[in-house]
């Protein structure tokens, strides 16, 4: 059913960006896509879908999701996916329209590996925050044992600072071990690292994450990697 007007989907389907319409995706055909996949990636805040669209094109096995509230940003990508593969489509990439808080129920536990790269808005806010909706909302995507990475511009922070981010608290590495995790662990995420990396290093890394940063070349990014356990009960 076409969803562009901005509706809820029905029950038990996923708002998916197809062009200039949101439609939605059965349950029963997500699931079959899960299962058809080695690997179910999940990028949450995708953004212009770009990097998730580089992400399938580089892994035709995997599966994916590329999420975001703000779904016309994400309408010339899902064109492109939906060409042939040798015109540079990606038939194992959708994009759903669905904010961190607020995801549709049949997303719950499909992802192997969770990104967060270079967030903003009310996702960077429940990053940073470790608030419970947000934080739990990315572990309600993920399966038990799956990673979770998360980058930030530490920029961000640094004159003149954004008036929606002047009482962001800064995270830094020091922060995210004695503040985040508490909050993380709560949510389902064990924190394994939290680091600062150059661009460079970055780019050593996964070259996707790189591309999503607007910055100079001397640009000092926040790493966050944790894995996902059972709830505290």
């Amino acid at each position: 059913m076409n969803r562009d007007d901005g509706g809820a989907p029905a029950e038990g389907a996923v708002p998916v960006v197809r062009g200039r319409k949101v439609e939605d995706l059965g349950s029963d055909e997500l699931r079959a896509l899960v299962e058809g996949a080695t690997h179910v990636v999940a990028d949450v805040g995708a953004g212009d879908g770009r990097t998730a669209h580089r992400l399938a094109r580089a892994h035709p096995d995997w599966l994916v999701v590329g999420i975001d509230p703000a779904w016309t940003r994400l309408s010339a990508t899902s064109t492109r996916a939906a060409r042939r593969p040798e015109k540079g489509g990606a038939p194992n990439l959708v994009l759903v329209r669905a904010a961190a808080e607020a995801l549709p129920p049949p997303l719950a536990g499909i992802a192997d590996e969770v990104l967060v790269l270079m967030p903003w808005g009310r996702l960077l806010d429940g990053v940073v925050r470790g608030d419970p909706e947000v934080c739990g909302g990315l572990r309600a995507l993920a399966c038990e044992g799956a990673s979770l990475d998360v980058t930030i511009g530490t920029s961000i922070w640094r004159p003149p600072v954004p008036v929606a981010l002047r009482d962001l608290p800064e995270l830094t590495p020091e922060a995210a071990g004695a503040d985040l995790a508490p909050r993380l662990a709560a949510a389902g995420w064990a924190l394994d690292e939290a680091r600062l990396l150059g661009v460079a290093e970055l780019e050593a890394g996964t070259s996707s994450w790189a591309r999503r940063l607007d910055a100079r070349g001397d640009e000092r990014v926040l790493h966050l990697r944790a894995h996902a356990v059972p709830h505290p009960r």
